[in-house]
């Protein structure tokens, strides 16, 4: 995990300030005068993030801010107060001015309650069969029989998609999937942020398996619930998760029947050589974990139902990434949809055309699940 360490100015170690399995995300403060230093991380879950303060004289940190959920701070310049920007699944952003007891003192901004008939999602933690402890969050449709599911997901390095915030509340799409009668889940994977290096590291040298064996565990976890029908599951992503969506069309067909692939990554030698060799190596030292990781490599496997979205000029993941996996499907004799932006970058802007992409994306759901 990430931690704070406190370096004489000839840079020898004076000592390390904080400890454990639990990451020090970032500084926010440094108090010359008190010697104290004020970071943001978590200690008990991931799903939250919280303002600490630690001695740099050594001692436990403390926990100023006390609400469950997500906190940002800015802390005043006389260390007397601190703003606390916060959220969770069942409160919208508020501001607020607190002691450094962590008592209200003034509020900035509190949310105008509305009545916007949102469900917040459920979070959950679960152990994979190789004890691996992941975390979920599940959107459940008002339906009493069994419903098909969704897989919503990211799955990549950097990025985490199951926290206690007020953006997994009003993820819009999630919303609309479950009101139609779907459930949808989201689950962090092996590879993805905020749970320390043993976690993310396991994806180096070849991606897009690893992080699809914890898709596929949590799927097991979520049907002994009781609600979830496992014989009609999709999934759906942009970006890494387009290229997720991909992999599990390719290669695991025996789970995902559908899929709907948001400006996808389908060779890793095509895409931004800072992110990709950080996790893949070069493609002269790796040539074998590029070729695995490759969409293109599995695409004669294709049996379920494929819908390719991308923006022509998308200036992240290039259209010739979705371009190469339409003539790799081609070749294969392997039918397809497409939905294809001309004026979109990478990710739809418009109003229209993102109307039009939730109103295909649904549709396509509706007809293959």
């Amino acid at each position: 995990y990430r931690h704070l360490y406190l370096y004489a100015p000839d840079g020898r170690l004076t000592r390390q300030l904080t400890h454990g399995d639990w990451p020090a995300e970032a500084t926010v403060a440094l108090d010359t005068k008190r010697r104290q230093l004020y970071f943001v991380g978590w200690q008990k879950s991931p799903v939250e993030r919280h303002l600490f303060r630690v001695s740099l004289d050594g001692g436990d940190p403390e926990q100023l801010t006390r609400d469950p959920g997500t906190h940002g701070a800015r802390i005043a310049p006389d260390f007397s107060s601190f703003v606390d920007v916060s959220d969770s699944l069942k409160r919208p952003p508020s501001v607020r001015v607190r002691g450094m007891d962590g008592d209200v003192r003034h509020v900035i901004h509190e949310p105008v309650p509305i009545d916007l008939d949102l469900t917040p999602p459920e979070l959950h933690q679960f152990r994979t069969a190789s004890g691996v402890e992941l975390h979920a969050a599940v959107y459940r449709p008002r339906a009493e029989s069994k419903a098909p599911v969704i897989v919503s997901t990211y799955g990549g390095p950097g990025a985490q998609m199951v926290n206690d915030s007020w953006g997994q509340t009003v993820d819009l799409r999630a919303q609309m999937l479950a009101e139609h009668g779907f459930v949808v889940v989201k689950i962090d994977n092996r590879g993805s942020d905020r749970r320390g290096l043993a976690f993310e590291a396991p994806i180096k040298g070849a991606l897009g398996d690893i992080e699809l064996d914890d898709q596929t565990e949590g799927l097991r976890w979520l049907g002994s619930l009781g609600y979830a029908d496992l014989s009609r599951v999709g999934i759906y992503g942009w970006s890494y998760g387009g290229y997720m969506t991909l992999m599990a069309l390719l290669t695991r067909p025996e789970v995902f029947k559908a899929g709907v692939a948001g400006a996808p990554v389908t060779f890793w030698e095509g895409y931004e050589t800072a992110y990709t060799e950080k996790y893949l190596g070069t493609p002269q030292d790796n040539p074998e974990g590029y070729r695995r990781s490759s969409v293109l490599s599995y695409v004669d496997q294709l049996r379920g139902k494929l819908l390719l979205v991308h923006g022509m000029i998308d200036e992240n993941v290039h259209f010739r990434h979705t371009a190469r996996a339409m003539q790799a499907l081609i070749d294969a004799g392997k039918p397809f949809e497409t939905l294809i932006y001309p004026n979109e970058r990478h990710t739809p802007r418009s109003e229209r055309d993102r109307a039009d992409m939730e109103r295909r994306l649904l549709e396509f759901f509706q007809r293959n699940l």
